[in-house]
This record gives C-alpha cells, sequence and structure tokens, in this order.
C-alpha cells in the first residue's frame, strides 16, 4: 500500500514536472501560471486520495465537465480577443513606419524648394554619426487621371506628384530594399508610379497618365511600378495607402512656376534617416533633433521645423491599439463578471451535491484543508484547461472582430486603413494569466466557503439553519465596507475624480445595511441601501456634473455593475413577492407545474441570485448598446442641423490646384458659395503636457473663413465667451482678431467614442505652422457643435494668412443650393465637372448619414461581441438545469411516485429557469433604460442627444435570450421528465 502511493507520487510528480518544463520551454504557459500551478501539482503527487477524489469529479460526469468549462472559458476568450483586437490595429498602424516611412525618422520642412540643398549640406556637415542618410524631397498634392484612348477614363484626385533622386533614395539609410525605390530616376515625361494609385487607375508601365496642377495639364508616361515600402510609399497621412506619382526633379517647379498664384506652393522637405533599423531609428529620433538637426538648421540659418514623423506614428499605433484594447475589454468586464458568478454557481452547486458525501468524508477524518484541497484540486484542472481552450477561442474571437472592423476601417478613401490580424505571443499569455487567475481565485474563495459545512447537517443532508442574530465579524466587515465607502466618497468630492465619486455612496450604504442587520430587519435595511445606490448611480451625472464630466467607458462598466449589483439585491430580498405574483398570475394553486418550478429558486435565494446577477449584467450592456446605437442613428437630421448651418453641403480641392470660386457658384443647382482656406496645424495645449511641463504639439487642420462664411450661416455654438453677445458676434469676432479661435468638443481627439473636450471657453493654446515653425498664442473664443472627420479649428482668413502666408489658398468650399434641389445630386455634379481640381464635394446630410452609419456598423459589432456574454448566461442556465435534475432526482422520483406525470415535472423545470431568466432579462432591460436615458438627456455625451427606445430591436434581443434560455433548459427538463420513480428512490448517486 505505501509503496503503492509512493509509486503515484512519484509519477504524478515526474509528470508534473515534464509537463511544466515542457510548456515553459515551448514559451506558452507564462512563468505566473506555472509558479501558481506547484502547490496544486505538490497536491497532486503527495494526496493520492485528494488527487483520486479530483480526478474522479471531474471525468465521472464529461458533459457537466464540458459545460463548466464553457462557462469558465468565456472570461478568457473575451480578455485575449480584446487583446488581439489591439495589437491588431495597433500592428496596422505600425505597419505605416515600414511601408509609408521605412528609413524616414524626421522631416524638415522648409518654406521653399531652395533652402533644401543648404538644409542637407548642413546636416551632412553635422558631427557624430547618429545620422546615416538625408534626402530632399518634393511634393504637391494634384489630380491624376488615366489618358488611354477608347477605355474609360479612370481618376484618382487625391493624388501625391513627388519629386526625389531615386540614386539618392536607393542609399538613403542603411538598407536599399527598406526604402522600394528600384532604377533610374523617371526622365522627363515619364514618371513611376507607385502600386496604390496604379491599382486604382488601373494602369500598367507604357500607359499615359496625366496630371492637373496649377491651372496646367502636364502628360506622363508609366515607366515602372513600385511597391508601397520606405521611400516609394511616402505619405504623411493617416490611411495605409499611398497614391504617389513620381516625376523628373525640377517638374513640380514648373507647374508651380506657369501660375503661381493658382495654388498653394509646393511642398519642400528634408527626409532623416537615423542610425539604426526602420525601429531602432525612430527611437532616436528626439537625440538627433536636439543634438544635431535643430544645431545643423541654425548654422545654416534656414528656417525649418523638424518632426519626428515616425515616433508619432509608432506612439500613435500603440496609443490606438492601446484605446481599442480598454474598450473591448471593458465592455467584456460584463461578460466576463457574468463567467465568474458562473462558476461560483456551479461550485456551490457541486458542494450541495455532494454534501453527503463530504460530510462522510470529513466524519473518518478528512480535515478541512483536505476538502479544500480536493474542491481547489479540481477547480484548479477547471481553471488550466479553461484558460488553454479559451485562449485559444479568444483568438478565433479577435479573428472575427478583425474581420467585422477591416470593413468599417476599409475603403479607398484617404483615411482607410487595411487591417491585417496581428495576435502577440504577449497578448496570448496575458489573456491566459488573467483568465486562469481569475478563475483560481474564484474556486479558491468558494472552496474556503464551502469547507464551513457542519458534518452533521451534512451527512443528513440537512438545511442550514437561519442566522437570528447578526455575527460581531459581519459587522466589523460591514463597518469596513462603510468606511470604504465613504473614504472613497471624500477622495472623489476632494480630488474631483469620477471613479471613487461613482462607487462610494454605493458602498457606503451596503456597509451601513450590513452593520444595521443587528438591529433591524434584514430585508428592510439592504432594500434601502439597494433604493440609495440605484438612485446614486442613476443621477450622480447631474448631482455632480462637474466630477462626471466627459465620462470614459471604464466608468460606463463601473455605473453598470453598481446598478446591476443594487437592482439584483432589490429583486433578491423581494423574491417571495415577486413569486406570490407569478404564482397568481399563472392560475394560482392551479397550476402544480408553476407553483413547484417556482419553490426551488425562492427557497435557494444565493443560488438564484448568482444566475440573476449573469442575465442582469449581460443584458444591460446588451441593451444599453442597442440604445446608443438606436439614439445615434436617429439623430440624423439633427446633426446636420448643427454642422451645416445655412449651407446644404462642402467641397474640397487640391491646395495645388482649387476649384475658381466663381466657377462653383455659376454651376447649376449651386445658389451660393463661401471660400475657406484649410492647412494642416500643430497646437500645443497646457493641460495636455506631461509632467516635465514640455510643449507637446500634435497636429489638427486649422480653417480661416471670411464675411461671406459668416453670412451664410456657419456651424451653431454651444458656447461663447460672453463680452462676444451672440453667436454671430463670436465668428465676426475672429475676423478682426487673430488671437481668437473656436474649437469643437471633439478638437484634437484622434480615436473615437464620446467626446472629451480638455479646453473651456477662454483657456488659450499655442499654433504653430509646421513649416515654417512660426507660433501664435490663441484664445478659445467659442465651442462649436461636433462635427464628423476632423472638422478644423476656425481663425479669420486674415488670420490664417499672417501665420501660415502662402499655404492659405482657398481649397475648401461650403455652398447652398437653389430650391428644390438635392444637395447630393449638385455634389455629384461637382465631382464630375472639376475632377481636374481634385474635387471631393457631398452634401452635409450625406456626411453625416456616412459617419452615422459607419459608428452603427461599430454598434453592431459591439452587439455581436457582447452576445457572448449571452452565451456565459445561457450556459449558466444549462449547468444549472443539469445540476438541478441531477440533485433533485430523489424528490422528483417521490413526485412521480404521488402522480406527477411527465409533461408537468418538465414543465416545472422550463418554468423555473423562465422565471431567473425573465427577472434577469426586465430587470437589466430596465436598468439599462433608465442609465442611458439619464446619461443622455445630463449631457455626459454631448448635448443635444434626444432619448428614444428602437422598441423592434428590443423586442428581438429579449425575445432571442428567452429562447435561447429555453433551448438550454429543454434538454434537463427533458431528461428530469424521464426519471423512473422506482430508479429515482433506490439508487445512492
Amino acid at each position: 500500500m505505501h509503496l503503492s502511493n509512493r509509486l503515484g507520487r512519484l509519477v504524478a510528480g515526474t509528470i508534473g514536472l515534464v509537463l511544466t518544463v515542457g510548456l515553459v520551454a515551448i514559451g506558452f504557459l507564462p512563468i505566473p501560471v506555472i509558479v501558481l500551478s506547484i502547490p496544486f501539482l505538490v497536491v497532486a503527487a503527495r494526496k493520492p486520495v485528494l488527487r483520486r477524489l479530483a480526478l474522479r469529479n471531474a471525468s465521472r460526469r464529461p458533459r457537466e465537465t464540458a459545460l463548466i468549462l464553457l462557462g469558465a472559458l468565456l472570461g478568457t476568450a473575451i480578455i485575449t480577443g480584446s487583446a488581439t483586437v489591439g495589437d491588431t490595429l495597433g500592428s496596422s498602424i505600425r505597419q505605416g513606419a515600414f511601408s509609408k516611412l521605412g528609413p524616414v525618422d524626421e522631416v524638415i520642412g522648409t518654406s521653399a524648394l531652395g533652402d533644401r540643398a543648404a538644409v542637407v549640406a548642413a546636416i551632412e556637415q553635422a558631427p557624430g554619426d547618429d545620422v546615416d542618410g538625408v534626402l530632399a524631397i518634393a511634393s504637391i498634392a494634384a489630380s491624376i487621371a488615366t489618358s488611354v484612348e477608347g477605355a474609360e477614363r479612370r481618376a484618382e484626385p487625391n493624388a501625391t506628384l513627388l519629386e526625389v533622386d531615386f540614386a539618392a533614395a536607393r542609399a538613403f539609410g542603411d538598407d536599399p530594399e527598406a526604402t522600394g525605390i528600384s532604377g533610374a530616376t523617371p526622365g522627363p515625361g515619364t514618371a513611376v508610379i507607385g502600386a496604390d494609385l496604379a491599382r486604382t487607375l488601373e494602369v500598367e508601365p507604357g500607359d499615359a497618365v496625366e496630371v492637373f496642377a496649377y491651372g496646367g495639364i502636364r502628360t506622363f508616361t508609366i515607366d515602372r511600378v513600385v511597391p508601397r515600402r520606405g521611400v516609394a510609399g511616402f505619405d504623411l497621412g493617416f490611411g495605409s495607402q499611398s497614391r504617389n506619382l513620381f516625376v523628373t526633379p525640377g517638374t513640380i517647379t514648373e507647374l508651380a512656376g506657369a501660375d503661381p498664384g493658382a495654388g498653394s506652393p509646393p511642398g519642400s522637405f528634408v527626409a532623416v534617416s537615423n542610425r539604426g533599423d526602420v525601429i531602432e531609428g525612430a527611437a532616436r529620433s528626439a537625440a538627433v533633433t536636439v543634438d544635431v538637426l535643430e544645431p545643423a538648421l541654425a548654422a545654416a540659418g534656414v528656417t525649418g521645423q523638424t518632426s519626428p514623423v515616425k515616433q508619432d506614428l509608432l506612439e500613435a499605433a500603440d496609443a490606438q491599439g492601446a484605446s481599442f484594447t480598454q474598450l473591448f475589454t471593458a465592455l467584456g468586464t460584463f461578460s466576463a463578471l457574468a463567467g465568474i458568478l458562473l462558476l461560483i454557481s456551479i461550485f456551490i452547486m457541486l458542494a450541495e451535491e455532494r454534501k453527503t458525501e463530504l460530510g462522510m468524508l470529513r466524519a473518518v477524518g478528512l480535515k478541512r484543508s483536505g476538502l479544500v484541497g480536493t474542491f481547489s484540486l479540481e477547480g484548479w484542472m477547471y481553471s488550466l484547461g479553461a484558460a488553454a481552450l479559451g485562449t485559444i477561442a479568444g483568438i478565433g474571437v479577435g479573428r472575427a472582430i478583425v474581420a467585422v472592423t477591416a470593413g468599417i476601417f476599409g475603403g479607398d478613401g484617404q483615411f482607410a486603413l487595411e487591417l491585417e490580424f496581428t495576435a502577440s505571443a504577449a497578448s496570448i499569455q496575458q489573456g491566459f494569466l488573467i483568465g486562469f487567475v481569475f478563475s483560481l481565485l474564484t474556486v479558491l474563495a468558494t472552496s474556503l466557503w464551502i469547507s464551513r459545512l457542519n458534518v452533521i447537517r451534512a451527512i443528513r443532508d440537512l438545511p442550514e439553519p437561519t442566522v437570528v442574530r447578526q455575527r460581531n465579524r459581519t459587522v466589523v466587515a460591514g463597518a469596513f465596507v462603510a468606511a470604504a465607502g465613504g473614504l472613497l466618497t471624500s477622495t472623489g468630492l476632494a480630488e474631483r475624480s469620477p471613479a471613487p465619486l461613482l462607487i462610494g455612496p454605493p458602498l457606503l450604504a451596503m456597509g451601513a445595511a450590513i452593520v444595521l442587520r443587528r438591529w433591524a430587519p434584514k430585508k428592510l435595511v439592504d432594500s434601502v441601501a439597494a433604493i440609495v445606490s440605484l438612485v446614486w448611480a442613476t443621477f450622480c451625472f447631474d448631482v455632480a456634473g462637474d466630477v462626471f464630466t466627459n465620462p470614459d467607458i471604464s466608468l460606463f462598466v463601473l455605473d453598470g455593475v453598481v446598478l446591476s449589483v443594487a437592482g439584483v439585491v432589490l429583486v433578491s430580498r423581494h423574491q417571495a413577492v415577486i413569486g406570490g405574483v407569478v404564482r397568481r398570475a399563472g392560475g394560482g394553486s392551479k397550476n402544480m407545474s408553476l407553483r413547484l418550478g417556482l419553490a426551488y429558486p425562492l427557497a435557494k435565494s444565493f443560488r438564484t441570485s448568482l444566475i440573476l446577477s449573469t442575465f442582469t449584467l449581460v443584458m444591460f450592456t446588451l441593451v444599453s448598446i442597442t440604445l446608443f446605437s438606436g439614439v445615434f442613428g436617429q439623430q440624423v437630421d439633427d446633426f446636420t442641423a448643427d454642422i451645416a448651418g445655412g449651407f446644404d453641403g462642402q467641397a474640397f480641392s487640391n491646395a495645388s490646384n482649387p476649384v475658381p470660386v466663381d466657377a462653383v457658384a455659376a454651376t447649376e443647382g449651386v445658389a451660393a458659395v463661401a471660400p475657406l482656406a484649410t492647412v494642416g496645424a500643430q497646437f500645443d495645449v497646457v493641460s495636455l503636457r506631461d509632467e516635465a511641463d514640455v510643449a507637446q504639439f500634435e497636429g489638427w487642420p486649422l480653417g480661416g473663413y471670411d464675411a461671406s462664411f459668416v453670412d451664410g450661416g456657419p456651424p451653431s455654438l454651444q458656447a461663447f465667451l460672453p463680452e462676444l453677445g451672440s453667436e454671430e458676434g463670436a465668428w465676426r469676432a475672429l475676423l478682426s482678431d487673430p488671437s481668437l479661435i473656436i474649437i469643437d468638443e471633439f478638437f484634437l481627439q484622434q480615436g473615437g467614442g464620446p467626446p472629451t473636450a480638455t479646453l473651456s471657453i477662454g483657456d488659450e493654446l499655442t499654433v504653430r505652422d509646421p513649416v515654417t515653425g512660426m507660433t501664435r498664442i490663441a484664445r478659445v473664443a467659442a465651442l462649436a457643435d461636433a462635427s464628423f472627420g476632423q472638422a478644423p479649428a476656425y481663425m479669420g482668413i486674415e488670420g490664417l494668412r499672417s501665420l501660415v502666408g502662402e499655404r492659405a489658398v482657398t481649397n475648401l468650399l461650403r455652398f447652398t443650393v437653389e430650391p428644390g434641389v438635392d444637395a447630393q445630386v449638385v455634389a455629384e455634379r461637382l465631382d464630375g465637372q472639376f475632377v481636374e481640381n481634385g474635387m471631393s464635394a457631398t452634401s452635409f446630410r450625406t456626411l453625416v448619414g456616412d459617419g452615422l452609419a459607419q459608428q452603427l456598423q461599430f454598434f453592431r459589432l459591439m452587439q455581436g461581441y457582447l452576445s457572448l456574454g449571452l452565451v456565459v448566461s445561457v450556459a449558466g442556465i444549462g449547468v444549472v438545469m443539469v445540476r438541478a435534475v441531477r440533485e433533485r432526482r430523489r424528490e422528483v422520483g417521490v413526485l412521480r411516485s404521488l402522480g406527477f406525470g411527465t409533461k408537468q415535472v418538465r414543465r416545472a423545470f422550463v418554468a423555473e429557469s423562465s422565471f431567473v431568466a425573465l427577472e434577469g432579462i426586465f430587470l437589466g432591460t430596465g436598468l439599462a433604460l433608465i442609465s442611458t436615458w439619464r446619461l443622455l438627456t445630463s449631457g455626459a455625451f454631448g448635448d443635444g442627444l434626444e432619448f428614444g427606445v428602437p422598441y423592434v430591436q428590443l423586442a428581438v434581443i429579449i425575445t432571442l435570450a428567452f429562447l435561447a434560455t429555453l433551448a438550454a433548459t429543454a434538454s434537463p427538463a427533458q431528461q428530469a421528465s424521464k426519471i423512473r420513480p422506482a430508479v429515482a428512490l433506490r439508487i445512492a448517486d
């Protein structure tokens, strides 16, 4: 016997050691998982009885084990899927470092093409070896069309014409292949075309294209096609594509010289490559800028502005990836919490099912630690298996999300982003670790709670006694919770921190209720605490509006959790009343199936509360996303009126060949036109600086307007300086005061989500010309209503020209149409008529409609993602019902022997699951309706949003959730109905 035990320990230890070393060697398991698993491996090796009990319980019912794994793995899948989505977005943006920059680490903008040679010479003569390449580049935005007789003409209005010496470009940096440049510089009359532009125009070598710039037309023959890589893909925009056409050096000067006033001066750049590869070079940008480039510019006496373009791109990629990971993880928190609650309920049911067995084990000498060891060892196996399966499922979830998201970000526009699925090893291991730790902690906590069973009551299968008097340690715990809630509340008020202020009062109320249970009825004090929590979580955005400004997604999650917990507590304390109402509505004492179905969930209130919580959490998020989707989808008219003002549409054209204002005004259907000039600018806001208080300039478009824009009707304003008198007064003040600026709520906000304005009326910011480096201090005169697609910050046209000079050309027109004319028809007419100017016109209604359609696509994606939580809830019902059938076989046998038919038993189990599911469905839906109503009407997500209920969508969600519950209950209910009385009353297990 002793030899057998030693041999078993040796074998188990050897297997565990080999498995551990092997998994670590292949790098699959994170080291913390290995460390946390060592105690369980030791227990498995040294305690053969506990090992056999754990293995026996996990293996004898494979279907139920599969259900446990399903419920536990979804949390890991959600975390892993969220991380891979962030990886994909970040990696796709980072790919631009290779495809659109390559060896280009910094770009120096100069005010004139002639200054480039001096800059190049100065940098090449600078001391040190941190710079391994300098390259002069000239560029203009141009409209390029095919010139092939007999074929359908194709055009790209937003292409880029580039001049680069190909030999110098090939030698730029330390890796010629990274430049994407091949062959000789194109000769006169020929051009080298980028792969993206070639695909858009459907041209090949030997075909001809026409370039429209500065009022002229030039024809070029395509010599060859170069890939989107490095210098060949050079582009400083956001999207993935680069529509480039390389021409003979001097061509741009000739085009601009034909009519210098016809457009904005050409872009003049000097690209700098730092020592190191594509990524390593970017890490040197700060040092190279300060130690090499700025001294070189000063020595050359040339005015220029250095931009660390690759470093900015990589930082933006990391920020966007982290933002998406946070978004999906935060919303997935509800589903993950549902999975944790499901795991708790499963282990509580396992303990109750094995109550007699556990009591016998304790009676024959098994210590409480052994009982904990048995359950925790079994739970460790579940946690490890669920984490592994959940990680694999999470990769699949991430792929599905990316596949849908690719359609949202995709297209052929200049902001289109090509997504390629990426799952880093760090994200996979992180998802595995978090899922495993959460499951393991849940199992350990539940095992400790289970181990407190009374041996005699367990052997006799007697119910636990009702505690009449509150224990002292419970009172102390309640006082601690109340004190923590009070501290969080005071901290939130003092530091204007929304998260502590949101959860502080509910914790204070719940802690006080726990203390007061010693002297007052538990039902009364808990109900009051739950109501206080519900009221606070609903109206805190109004009561402390100055603290809850610009809420982020994490605050929405906290609010949902507080509401759900409080709602579940309130319902649980009044289950008897709710059950009585349901019984009377279902036929009273005559409906024995309903009475039987309600008896168990009403008697097992704690277990019922756990399943109720899963449904409430999931339905809260699903319904909230659906409500937001419906609200935004109904705002087309309001949003259009806000951003359009008195105009019907807008039209952009290339800065190098802007469309004549008079020509647009003379177009059929156009009633009036207001010209604007837009340029890229950089802004520094003191409130956005880091702890070092160093200026951090961020790019954003800047627009200049004249009196015709104000006369026609500019966008409406949310607020303005009181001394300006009115909205019109605010817009007109900028015409004469270049120190004033108007921004909107999305100013400098690169990601999606609700507005996160960091500036208020009267605040100051620094505006910088990215070409010359000239700066100006501007004061925020007003906040305009939010728009779509990076609406520019506004200043008067003269103020803009005094800052950026000749670059302030009229490249944006706002137009109104004649009565009865469709603005979008006019916009399409303008696109066709002024293709050589790179015209891109649209009506404001279409602009808003397209923007909202993209938002609705994203909302639908989130609905599908959050439906995973519904899977958790339905799985929970399935597990509970399967366990309930096995747990109550004897009871069912007694009922069958007393005359209950199979239909009555089946209906009783269906009624039981339906009661709990419908409670959770309607509780979560009701809380979501209240929360969304308050969030929208309080202005937390912007002004002007009108709350509405999409009844059809809500009906579909509720119906599908309920039908899924019935489907999960069907098999256990059928199984219960087939229990034979004689067998059920005779068998021991």
